[in-house]
């Protein structure tokens, strides 16, 4: 009996041994051809055996014909297969597609590393902008962004084509003016700073406008200190990280795209405030668009893919003169091969921007038309319509990076970016056009040339310490410069028309030769730790040092830790919670001081008693950067097809930079003693970000879908300390218990009349304050219909309240003009009165409230807009049909943005800025401000996409 079941215990493991065979294989990124190491290789039908891929790739596992292999990586599809058929020392070579799922999106964790996002302890936004760009037709990076991440408002200043873009991210917790985001794409740091070199700031020339927006494939925007960290002293605004198109991801062959854009663009909102409206609103015209974008991509075998791009775009806007001409050109390339990757990029940019004065001066048309009933009271309309204002700028952004992978399965990586701007600028009057005194011409040219360059150098190693837990240690070294040289000259009173050459000019009224660098060196540490794909602990630790810093401050340190817990499989309120993400950061990151805080300057003249050495600027040696720590917790769940995002965050601001008055007895006069810096100021802000898309329908047939998202974010910012002092600037002030740039300004206390009670003027009330130019509430809510699997709707609602704008057109026109609708129709009323009477005294206080009083002219700004609509028709199916396979693609669609507004806002446009977005300014200026602005355009577009 032992020998019969010995002999059948043998039998049945000699069986078994026969049955299940050793396969062996290699798993790869299917776009990259890159090996993955740590993926975890499991049998369908034993879930407890499983191995995870070494250090390179490969793994080795037993496996019965008909079983299934299971391979799993964070950030990429599951690939399962059956195998009918095994064999004893099978290679199987496993391709994995990067993950489109919510949670497996890769985003930019960090400076160091992209991530999937259920990795992630922190809230950052990524945006599918090739599927935006693809229909929707954007005019600028701020309508892909606005509305589609969390916790920021992002709008053009200013309703010209090529205008700057304000940015304002979280909570604003800060004194600076300097608001925008660092931004990088593919790797290069972008100079984002907008050129005013020959016109006034509000309408400067966006350095954005240079954005290759159809060559763009993902957006990810990091939105605060407790994930901007590793970018250190810069990056308190956060970071906007963009990617570029590339190769055809693996498919072999050649692929040609080809988009065609025609549309326009009309005042959106007519004046209605004015006594005569009509010259102002007949005096924007239709403005048009003209694009045409092709692109090539080639997967040339499984190590080489490229891509070029070539665009041409013509852009007028409803202003008349307002033009911008711009074409581009990008190429990239890829190479993989074993333990090697090289990538290339390289764009170039030649663009031409006219902007003829219309905000903020009295030679502008805006000004002209809405100050008196009788429009052009300064000059006249074919003085301004002569006048040339205009940039050419041609723009390089090019991008090495190499990476190997050595012994030990060291990686080190290198990434070398370069920025290069050339910019030209243009004012010029002709001879024989009157402009104030002047009939015989002038000349301002300005000549520009900013660079920025990075380096980045890092080194990595991913320690696999069982089919669990994972550790990935990075360090990377960072340098940046920034540079900028301007020159320029202007001139006047030409000698004879038709000459305008600077040199025939009788009169020089000034130069400008100015040049400025940044030099900034990071170091910054991370590692990362993760268990069973659901647990993922980060920290890292960023030091850097810069010029900007004065001499006695050694280096700056930035913390950040984040931790991030997934949970799966839950019973919840009787449903399958598919996904629940629990997670927590905080981090800390920095604003540099303003150029030459750090430096003392003195100026060097000569005079008549010899030379003569003059206090210029005093330097504070001790100056730091602005600091912010911010906490930020949160979760996301995903339950059926309902996801929703929870963000809550705190930010602490200190060592934010306050200039102070020094005294005259310490040998600074009193001209240049107000602009001491010193890092006193401390400012608290805190915020909620919540999120929501849904699923709502689909047909059994999958024809038909309905999905609905929306975004709420509440944010609020407090000033703590201020050193001490009020600082005003027009009407924005930072005081002590108040939020940042919280408008302060006198009220209408009521009417004011002579002896014989005849109202004279308002009397001016205390100065108080009236309210913040930042949303208390804002957001936005669509939808996305499908209709028989080609026919799409997209809408794109947004939304404000609790900001103010400081209305100064309708103020200045009131105490100034005689065209301000409310404050003439009272006057008439009141010039048929008698003094003295009730009516009198009763319309008199309703003057007094639109005399020209500041404070009465700060006026809400709530607002609710239909940014964008679009419908699309995928005429693929059809296409290929009728073409015989030729064309592979064929998509049409029909954008509107900006299409209806509503507002308690009593000017054209709520969303406006005449300090036209982030300005390099010393101390506070002021925010939120109408002067003149163009208000926001209605557009129309149409597209036409097709592929080979």
């Amino acid at each position: 009996m032992i020998k019969f079941f010995t002999t059948l215990g043998l039998s049945m493991i000699l069986c078994s041994a026969i049955q299940a065979q050793i396969i062996k294989g290699t798993v790869y990124d299917q776009s990259t051809r890159e090996t993955i190491v740590g993926a975890s290789i499991s049998v369908k039908e034993h879930p407890g055996k499983g191995v995870m891929a070494d250090a390179q790739g490969r793994f080795s596992l037993q496996l019965q014909s008909g079983e299934t292999l299971i391979v799993k990586m964070i950030g990429y599809k599951q690939f399962q297969k059956q195998y009918t058929a095994v064999k004893d020392g099978q290679q199987i070579n496993v391709s994995l597609e990067p993950g489109v799922e919510l949670q497996e999106v890769m985003v930019t964790a960090s400076l160091a590393n992209s991530r999937s996002k259920k990795a992630i302890g922190t809230n950052i936004d990524h945006i599918n902008a090739a599927a935006v760009v693809a229909t929707s037709n954007p005019s600028s990076l701020a309508d892909i962004v606005n509305g589609r991440i969390s916790g920021a408002q992002v709008y053009n200043t200013n309703g010209k084509v090529g205008m700057p873009i304000r940015f304002d991210i979280r909570s604003s917790a800060t004194f600076s003016m300097e608001r925008d985001p660092l931004i990088f794409i593919d790797g290069v740091r972008y100079g984002n700073s907008n050129t005013s070199d020959i016109n006034s700031s509000q309408e400067a020339m966006s350095a954005l406008n240079d954005l290759p927006l159809n060559d763009i494939e993902s957006i990810d925007v990091i939105k605060g200190p407790a994930a901007a960290a590793s970018y250190g002293a810069e990056a308190a605004n956060g970071v906007v990280v963009i990617q570029t198109k590339r190769g055809l991801n693996g498919k072999k062959g050649i692929a040609v795209n080809v988009k065609y854009t025609a549309g326009f663009s009309e005042l959106a909102r007519k004046y209605d405030q004015f006594v005569n409206n009509d010259p102002l609103n007949d005096f924007f015209r239709k403005g048009t668009e003209q694009q045409l974008y092709a692109n090539i991509t080639s997967q040339i075998d499984q190590n080489n893919s490229i891509f070029f791009s070539a665009n041409t775009n013509k852009n007028a806007g409803i202003v008349p003169g307002n033009q911008d001409n711009r074409q581009t050109v990008r190429t990239g390339y890829d190479f993989v091969k074993d333990r090697f990757k090289l990538s290339l990029t390289a764009g170039y940019v030649k663009g031409k921007l006219s902007i003829p004065q219309s905000a903020s001066g009295r030679d502008d048309a805006i000004w002209n038309l809405m100050r008196d009933r009788t429009p052009w009271p300064f000059i006249a309309e074919e003085s301004w319509r002569a006048i040339q204002k205009e940039y050419e700028n041609d723009r390089f952004t090019g991008s090495l990076k190499l990476a190997y992978t050595f012994p030990f399965e060291i990686k080190a990586e290198s990434l070398v970016g370069l920025d290069l701007n050339r910019i030209d600028g243009l004012n010029y009057l002709p001879y024989g056009f009157l402009q104030g005194t002047n009939n015989t011409g002038s000349k301002q040219v300005s000549n520009r040339r900013n660079q920025n360059m990075n380096w980045d150098f890092k080194l990595s190693r991913n320690f696999v310490f069982n089919p669990k837990w994972q550790l990935n240690l990075s360090f990377l070294s960072q340098l940046t410069q920034a540079s900028e040289k301007v020159t320029g000259i202007s001139v006047r009173n030409f000698a004879v028309p038709g000459i305008s050459n600077i040199a025939s000019a009788a009169e020089i009224l000034g130069t400008t030769d100015n040049t400025f660098e940044k030099r900034t060196h990071g170091l910054y540490g991370e590692a990362f730790l993760s268990y069973d794909n659901k647990l993922f602990i980060n920290a890292g630790l960023r030091r850097d040092v810069s010029n900007m810093i004065g001499r006695n401050v050694a280096s700056i340190w930035y913390p950040t830790v984040s931790v991030a817990y997934n949970v799966a499989g839950m019973d919840f309120l009787k449903g399958k919670v598919e996904e629940w993400k629990f997670r927590a950061a905080y981090g800390e990151s920095g604003r540099l001081p303003y150029p030459g805080d750090a430096q003392t300057a003195y100026l060097v003249e000569n005079s008549s008693f010899g030379t003569i050495v003059k206090p210029l600027r005093k330097g504070n040696p001790d100056i730091k950067p602005e600091r912010t720590g911010e906490f930020e917790i949160g979760t996301d769940i995903k339950i059926f097809d309902q996801k929703l995002s929870f963000t809550y965050y705190r930010q602490n601001t200190r060592d934010a930079i306050v200039y102070t008055t020094l005294l005259p007895s310490l040998g600074w006069p009193s001209t240049l003693s107000g602009d001491y810096p010193e890092n006193i100021g401390k400012i608290q802000g805190q915020g909620l970000e919540i999120s929501y898309n849904s699923r709502v329908f689909t047909s059994a047939n999958k024809k038909h879908s309905l999905d609905i998202y929306a975004i709420f974010n509440q944010q609020s910012n407090k000033v703590i300390n201020s050193g001490g002092k009020d600082i005003l600037s027009s009407v924005n002030l930072i005081r002590a218990g108040l939020p940042a740039f919280a408008f302060y300004s006198n009220l209408s206390e009521g009417p004011v009349f002579d002896a014989k009670g005849v109202y004279t003027g308002a009397k001016e009330g205390p100065l108080q304050e009236l309210g913040k130019p930042f949303p208390t509430y804002n957001g936005s809510v669509g939808f996305g219909l499908q209709l028989f699997n080609n026919l799409r709707l997209q809408s794109l609602f947004t939304y404000s309240k609790g900001a103010k704008v400081y209305n100064i057109s309708a103020r200045n026109v009131a105490s100034q003009g005689n065209n301000y609708e409310a404050k003439e129709t009272l006057k008439t009323q009141l010039a048929a009165l008698t003094p003295g009477t009730a009516d009198y005294i009763s319309t008199a206080t309703a003057l007094s409230k639109v005399d020209g009083v500041r404070g009465d002219f700060i006026q809400k700004a709530d607002f609710i807009r239909l940014s964008n609509l679009t419908l699309s028709y995928d005429l693929g199916d059809w296409a290929k049909k009728y073409t015989k396979g030729v064309l592979k693609r064929c998509l049409v669609s029909i954008t509107g943005n900006n299409l209806w507004l509503t507002t308690n806002y009593g000017g054209a446009e709520p969303q406006i800025d005449s300090q036209g977005g982030s300005k390099r300014t010393k101390g506070i200026s002021y925010l939120s401000s109408d002067w003149t602005a163009v208000p926001a355009p209605r557009t129309y577009a149409f597209s036409l996409n097709i592929g080979f």
